[in-house]
């Protein structure tokens, strides 16, 4: 038992003197990336390899992890010479279905004299998801399209990659070439049918390469923006109906606010869909409403005012004025006639006649009329006034009594130094009388003159 101990463990001290070749190994290229979707799914390096042993030596390259090394053929170098050699790395299917990132493993140069050379060479397994970058701008509000930014991390060529993107937004796909560490940027036109509001949204990214699928996902931001638009119609007269609508035209929840006022009186006659806060200032009241609507939400206040029953009251003012109105008339009547009056000093002058008729017995009759301001009143009439105001500019006539039937005409006439040109109007006059111990009144007609010119 004790000699078979010691037998292994002199054998095992030769064999490691055996194994130490004394090699200088450096490593002057490196393409050491593998992308598990491409066909060629091997790294290569460039050795600088200078034999230091005393003796020529023919050597072979290898590994005993899973990786096939390339070339298996013997390779000669002379003592003290260097040489370059290009080998590949291939992982074995286990190491590319299993292992992603940096992958370090022990290789071996073999002599056929001299023994073993032990040394650490890295690779690097990803798949095409996670050797490229793919980034895509946030998306402002009413925007038409975004871009997608797609970085090739990595010091190799990807030929004939497919980039499939989804989302709320949009669904987008491209083929193109990726160069050793280059970027494209491309334009997503954006398709949104429906108003959505602001916030993050995931994308899914789809990457196709030798028609093999793999995704990842991102958060693309959607990006605040606020908008309230306005609409406002007014229909009817008497029943007057006013409809306000704010509709959110942005992708965040705003506040429409909505006031209007009214006069203490108009107030009385209106109503309103929704209840409002009311605030009194002086003869206004303001009315306002307030509420939060969502994206693409509108919120509607309908404002009925209805005049129908001051209109009522006002009709029958209206009529009852024009009846009284009737009624006097219908008592007495009092019609204005005016005539062109020719003077020696060649004057502007009038001649007003007023003609009162009694349709019924009336007592203690005031005729009244104005002279109007540019006039100057001539001192012939042909029943005197029984009173004359200058400062108010009236003329009166009374008459104690007037039987049914009875009519009188009362004149005068007015001058004036200066030409008149065009219409010259003249007021209506005034009539009051009583009747069975009611005190009534009533107008004239209004008349009017066309004058021309005249010379003083």
């Amino acid at each position: 038992m004790g000699f078979k101990f010691y037998s292994l463990i002199i054998i095992f001290f030769m064999f490691s003197v055996v194994s130490a070749a004394n090699l200088d190994v450096k490593v002057l290229e490196k393409n050491e990336v593998i992308i598990t979707e491409l066909d060629k799914t091997n790294a290569t390096f460039k050795l600088n390899i200078t034999n230091l042993e005393s003796v020529d030596d023919e050597f072979q390259i290898y590994s005993l992890v899973s990786i096939g090394m390339y070339p298996k053929e013997f390779f000669a170098i002379k003592r003290g010479e260097t040489i370059t050699l290009e080998i590949s790395a291939v992982p074995f299917k286990e190491i590319l279905r299993d292992k992603r990132g940096i992958y370090a493993f022990e290789y071996q140069i073999k002599g056929k004299k001299t023994g073993f050379f032990k040394d650490t060479l890295a690779i690097k397994i990803l798949d095409v998801k996670d050797a490229v970058s793919v980034s895509i701008e946030d998306i402002p509000l009413n925007a038409t399209k975004t871009k997608l930014t797609v970085i090739n991390k990595e010091d190799i060529n990807i030929k004939n990659l497919k980039i499939i993107t989804k989302s709320d937004f949009f669904e987008f796909s491209k083929t193109f070439d990726l160069g050793k560490k280059e970027s494209k940027v491309l334009d997503i036109p954006i398709i949104l049918e429906d108003r959505v509001s602001a916030g993050e949204y995931d994308v899914e990214i789809i990457y196709e390469l030798n028609n093999k699928k793999s995704s990842s996902a991102l958060i693309l931001q959607y990006l605040e923006a606020s908008g309230i638009s306005v609409f406002e119609n007014t229909e009817g007269f008497i029943v007057k109906k006013t409809e306000i609508r704010k509709t959110n035209e942005g992708n965040v929840p705003a506040l429409a606010k909505i006031s209007i006022r009214k006069n203490i009186l108009t107030r009385l006659f209106t109503i309103y869909s929704d209840k409002p806060v009311i605030q009194r200032s002086g003869v206004f009241v303001d009315y306002s409403w307030e509420k939060e609507i969502g994206v693409g939400e509108s919120y509607t206040v309908n404002v009925t005012t209805n005049y129908t029953f001051p209109f009522i009251i006002i009709l029958l003012v209206v009529i009852v004025g024009f009846f009284v109105s009737f009624l006097a008339t219908g008592k007495l009547s009092v019609h204005k006639g005016v005539s062109f009056v020719r003077t020696r000093g060649g004057e502007f002058a009038l001649k007003i006649n007023l003609r009162v008729k009694a349709r019924s017995n009336l007592k203690n009759i005031v005729i009244s009329d104005r002279i109007p301001g540019h006039a100057k009143l001539f001192n012939k009439f042909g029943i005197p006034p029984h009173r004359i105001d200058e400062h108010s500019r009236k003329i009166e006539w009374d008459i104690n009594q007037l039987n049914a039937g009875e009519e009188r005409v009362f004149s005068y006439i007015i001058y004036s130094k200066i030409n008149i040109v065009g219409s010259f109007e003249l007021p209506a006059a005034s009539v009051s009388f009583e009747h069975d111990g009611k005190r009534q009144h009533t107008l004239s007609n209004k008349t009017h003159f066309a004058a021309e010119t005249t010379e003083n």
